[in-house]
């Protein structure tokens, strides 16, 4: 085990030798990352950071906000294996989680292998997860259950293919994620279980909780370009839950209202 400091793993690593990365790959001390795989941490943390999410902190609390600031300290206890090289690995303290810094990982040849992130690390992660979370091609243990995750899963994360029955190797139980839920959820395994009081219901395209003549009006922004929807109002908006969101959803949306 070695305990290292990003300076410290800085300087020796410089002393002995140099390492050029391959294109679509990053260099930080001395060791190439894939610049995809980082990305997607990038996305975690950013969503988090922009979710608003109250958790009731005080200024007190170095343990309290979204994603945990106390991944950021130099007194971190997350660590990070490269190449079966274990390295704790410290926060840099410029009030930021940057993506090395989120929960435990593990990469081998510049890929991200493994992303602990669950219970009992306390990433407090919140936000949507990221529709790229399928660039992390070579994951084999996604773990982000016990979080703050909300709003619809991408059906990207099917093209991991994980293991959804085990859940030591993918879990996304306990967060605020809303159905519907894709077939790789984990939806069907025992331990399944989201809090669903945040959610809204398909066709409240605006998320203002209610479905009403501003979710028709928005819909017909996106059907007709003047918008282009993200990931999370394009699930809204499809209605009719036939894959597409168009006219058929408006004509239903609006017989719902009617009715």
């Amino acid at each position: 085990m070695r305990n290292i400091t990003l300076i410290g793993f800085y300087f020796i690593f410089n002393c002995l030798f140099s390492q050029d990365c391959e294109t679509g790959y990053t260099e930080i001390n001395e060791l190439c990352f894939h610049e995809g795989d980082l990305r997607v941490l990038q996305k975690l943390i950013d969503n988090s950071y922009q979710s608003g999410i109250d958790l009731g902190c005080e200024e007190w609390d170095p343990y309290c906000g979204s994603p945990n600031p106390f991944m950021d300290a130099d007194d971190s206890w997350m660590w990070v294996v490269v190449d079966s090289t274990y390295f704790e690995w410290p926060g840099v303290q410029n009030g930021i989680v940057e993506p090395l810094e989120l929960g435990l990982q593990e990469w081998n040849n510049g890929r991200l292998t493994t992303l602990m992130c669950g219970a009992y690390i306390y990433c407090q992660l919140s936000g949507p997860i990221p529709e790229e979370v399928n660039q992390l091609t070579e994951i084999e243990t996604l773990r982000l259950e016990g979080n703050y995750l909300s709003g619809f899963i991408p059906e990207t994360l099917c093209d991991l293919q994980l293991e959804e029955a085990d859940y030591l190797q993918f879990d996304l139980t306990a967060n605020l994620l809303c159905p519907p839920y894709p077939e790789c959820s984990g939806e069907g395994n025992d331990f399944w279980y989201q809090d669903t009081s945040s959610c809204t219901d398909i066709g409240d395209v605006n998320f203002d909780y209610s479905i009403n003549i501003q979710d028709i009006i928005q819909l017909i922004r996106f059907i007709i370009d003047i918008e282009t929807p993200d990931y999370q109002q394009a699930i809204a908006s499809d209605f009719n839950s036939d894959g597409f969101f168009d006219v058929l959803d408006v004509i239903q949306i609006v017989e719902l209202i009617i009715n």
